[in-house]
This record gives C-alpha cells, structure tokens and sequence, in this order.
C-alpha cells in the first residue's frame, strides 16, 4: 500500500508539473498573440493615415504654360546723319504691324524660385507701307528723295529668365528676374515705288523686286520686376517692368542701285519693356489672360560699314536704329 501510495504521489507531482508547463506555454502565447494583434493593428492604423495624407496632399504645380496672340503695331526706322552733325541724310521706316503667336513655359523649382522660358514668331507677310526719305543737301532741310514700300518677313522673340519672390501677402506678389533676351525683324522690301529723285517730282515710279532687304536683331541681358494683385479668387492683375542693356545690330542689301550696295550697322543701346494685363481662372488650372505689352529700343550714335561692290568700302558714324512693338494680347495658360 505504501509503494502504491508513493507512486500515486509521484504522478500527481509529475501532473502538476506537466500543467505548469504547458499553462506557461499557453500564457506565453496569448502574450505573443496579443501583441501581434496590437502590431498589427497599429501596423494597418499606419497605413490607413499615410493612405489618407496622400489623398488629401494636393500636389503642388511645377509648371504654367501658355499661348498668347499679340497684335503687334510696330516700326522698325534707320537714320543715316552727316557725319559729324544732327542733321538726317537718310531715313528708312518699316511699319511692323502683324500677329505673333507666343509659346511662354514657367517651371516653379519651389515656392519662392523661378526659371521662365518664352518663345514668339510672327508669320512671314506683309507688314503695312514703309517709307524711305534723304535729304542730299547738307544745310538743308527739304527732302530730296521719297519713295514707299512694302516690308514683307517676320518678327521673332526670345527670352529666358530667373527670377524669384521678393514679397508676398494674401493680395499681392512680387518678383524679380534677370536673364537674355533677343529680338529679329527680317524685311524684304518689295513694290517699291519713288515719287521724288533729286528734288524732283516723278509721279509714281515702280522699280523691280530683285531681293532688296534690311533685316535687325536686338539681343542682350536685363533685369526686371513683376507683380501680381488679387482681386478675389479668380481675378488677378498682372504687370512688369524691365530695362535691357542690347546690342543692336542691322544688315542692308540695296539691290535697286547698281551696283548693289550692301552694309551692317552695330551699337549698343538700352531698352524697355512693359506689359500690364488681367487673368481670369476658368478653374482650378486654366486660366485666360487679356493684356497690353510694349517693348522700345533704340541705339544712337552706332558705326556702319558701307560697301559699295565697286572697290569701295565706306566705314560711317551717326547711325540710329529703333524698334517698337505695342498692342494688345490674349492668351490662355494651363497648371500641370
């Protein structure tokens, strides 16, 4: 009885030992159970906030891009002065008046910096009636020479800017910018037709279209500022201002003197440029644009090599060029 009591003890102590581990093992894994649950939980609450902070993050736009149709009313002129004097020898002005079609791309780096891009071109027509005038007798101011004729090429522009915020509040934004800019006018002038030769009225003289021209490129660096005021949400006055530092240089081909003579003309001038405009938010990320833009260059007292194609080649003073563009644009511009 005693042995059986002793073994009934030893079953018993190996009993509760069996229970001990296998209840350690079991409150170990309720332990690990509950914590996976608590990690999975807060793993799936994590992804379901990052979800909900990328929906709700509006990304910001990088990139405005716009088309504009300007209707230019402009004049490209020459003046030829006597050497050493004030006083006109000859004067060339070419009427500028045609459409021009601009591609402009700003891509916003951040929220403060810019870089801007603009690129215009007209088509290749006529641009209105020039006129061509001298006055050969030093001394005096009666004309000599007069005839007209027809500028017939294009325009094109180019401009590439940096510019960043300087200030902005809930109403208005200012920026600065610098940067490169260039502007060519070509000019073939055709039905070309005289009226007075030496002082002499001839009626109406019509010499041939044989490739007579006088094309111009203004290009150079400048500096600018610009400013942008909230009306409300969908209202916006835009406008700016810059001043350019230019070299101005033209290229003439007289075909219609025999022989032909041919010449460049180069100087260095300062000139401006100015727009002032309404855009209006169609919505989110189209808007339209009406405006007025105005650009004026003009270089006096530039240098000319005249060559006549008979052995002679002239190097002259006293030489202006100008060019003005003016007139109202409208445009439409997307965010992307």
């Amino acid at each position: 009885m005693q042995a059986a009591s002793e073994w009934l003890l030893h079953c018993r102590i190996l009993l509760c030992f069996v229970e001990c581990i296998i209840g350690n093992y079991l409150l170990r894994a309720i332990v690990l159970r509950r914590v996976f649950l608590k990690k999975l939980l807060l793993t799936a609450l994590g992804i379901v906030t990052l979800s909900s902070s990328v929906a709700l993050a509006a990304p910001q736009d990088k990139l405005d891009v716009s088309l504009q149709q300007w209707n230019i009313d402009g004049s490209f002129d020459y003046y030829l002065h006597y050497q050493g004097s004030s006083q006109l020898l000859s004067q060339v002005s070419l009427p500028q008046n045609q459409n021009m079609s601009i591609f402009s791309m700003k891509y916003h780096a951040d929220d403060v910096n810019y870089i801007k891009f603009q690129y215009g071109s007209t088509s290749s027509g006529n641009k209105g009636t020039g006129s061509d005038s001298d006055w050969t007798t030093q001394g005096s101011n009666t004309k000599t020479d007069y005839g007209n004729m027809d500028p017939n090429g294009n325009q094109k522009m180019i401009t590439l800017d940096f510019g960043t915020t300087i200030s902005q509040t809930n109403k208005d934004k200012t920026s600065i910018f610098t940067g490169w800019g260039r502007r060519d006018t070509n000019n073939q002038l055709t039905n070309v037709i005289y009226h007075l030769e030496d002082g002499v009225d001839i009626g109406n003289v019509s010499q041939p279209n044989n490739g007579s021209s006088l094309n111009a490129t203004f290009q150079g660096v400048h500096i600018g500022i610009e400013n942008e005021h909230n009306f409300n949400e969908k209202l916006v006055l835009i406008s700016g201002l810059s001043a350019s530092y230019l070299n101005a240089k033209a290229y003439g081909d007289w075909e219609n003197h025999s022989p032909a003579w041919t010449w460049t003309d180069a100087g260095n001038t300062l000139g401006c440029d100015m727009n002032i405009g309404l855009k209006y938010s169609l919505n989110k990320n189209t808007t339209t644009e009406l405006g007025y833009y105005y650009s004026y260059a003009k270089m006096t007292g530039g240098n000319e090599v005249l060559n006549q194609n008979n052995g002679e080649i002239d190097n002259l003073s006293g030489i202006d060029l100008g060019y003005t563009q003016r007139g109202y644009y409208f445009g439409l511009s997307s965010k992307f």
